[in-house]
């Protein structure tokens, strides 16, 4: 069954933050230069944010990917700094879009340092399994990009990563993924959610030894369009979460990777006191938790 230890994760530290705390700044969490970074689904709120951290912490090179370029556009008209930015079309749910984004990043930098992958969709709220109808798709286009499509991301980003020196495989996932009840527990968002997490389990235990990072960051409760129009009305006072927060924490985690290495294949919140956490390491690392892990007495 899964570890109970991590259905837990908004209380994980006795503090928590909705915004920038100065340990986060990206400002002064400067990145090595040159240093590239890919964020997938960098037209939203969340997506926004991680171009407007990481272009805060000098970045060199910054690809914006995404299914709408007239709002990547704006994005990358609004980052501070002086980097060298690439707009590119990103559909996650199809895998030759994917890849296409690969060859392109190939061709177009010398290494990929780090992917923030922020893509991904809740559909309409269904509280039941019974809810809604196999014949109107919600289930197959909201498992198709955050399931599926993590998957094609991992699969194509992964080698890309692994020329690098920095290799950061972050994806924004949810504690959504730890729920089974309750006003917000979308039951096909929820699932997809758990199961993103479950891969960038295995790619942290596939690919850690080679050098990569591979997190799951909780941006916390952000308005962005995605919730606005898919969270109940009872939620929605709950949607106070800086949306640059998540972008903050990416780049403290990826700025040195090496010192981050034990939260490989974890689940953590951006909302987490960044203090309180590194303070767990030790807990963390011993019981191995923040994963949903099989308990099992096979030798596998």
């Amino acid at each position: 069954m899964a570890d109970p230890r991590v259905l837990n994760m908004d209380a994980f530290t006795p503090t928590t933050h909705t915004g920038i705390t100065p340990m986060l700044d990206p400002a002064t969490n400067h990145l090595k230069r040159p240093f590239t970074v890919c964020v997938i689904g960098a037209s939203g709120a969340i997506g926004a944010g991680v171009a407007q951290s990481y272009a805060s912490a000098g970045c060199s090179d910054l690809i914006l990917a995404g299914r709408d370029l007239d709002k990547l556009s704006a994005v990358a008209k609004s980052l501070p700094g002086s980097i060298s930015t690439h707009i590119q079309h990103c559909d996650i749910a199809v895998a030759d879009s994917v890849c296409a984004l690969a060859e392109f990043i190939s061709s177009a930098v010398p290494s990929l340092d780090a992917l923030v992958l922020v893509s991904g969709i809740s559909g309409a709220v269904e509280l039941r399994i019974t809810d809604g109808s196999p014949a109107d798709g919600g289930w197959a286009q909201v498992f198709g990009t955050n399931t599926l499509g993590t998957y094609h991301v991992a699969h194509y980003f992964v080698p890309l990563l692994l020329k690098s020196e920095t290799r950061a495989f972050m994806v924004v996932g949810s504690i959504a993924a730890c729920i089974t009840k309750g006003i917000i527990a979308n039951t096909k968002y929820c699932v997809s959610k758990f199961a993103q997490a479950r891969i960038v389990e295995s790619v942290a235990a596939q690919f850690s030894d080679e050098g990569l990072l591979a997190v799951s960051v909780h941006p916390g409760a952000v308005e962005s369009a995605n919730a606005v129009a898919n969270a109940p009305a009872e939620f929605r006072k709950y949607l106070t979460d800086d949306p640059d927060l998540c972008g903050a924490f990416c780049v403290w985690i990826t700025q040195d990777p090496s010192r981050f290495r034990w939260l490989s294949g974890r689940l953590v919140s951006a909302t987490w006191d960044p203090e309180e956490l590194l303070a767990r390491k030790d807990e963390i690392v011993k019981g191995d938790l923040l994963k949903f892990e099989a308990r099992t007495t096979l030798d596998q």
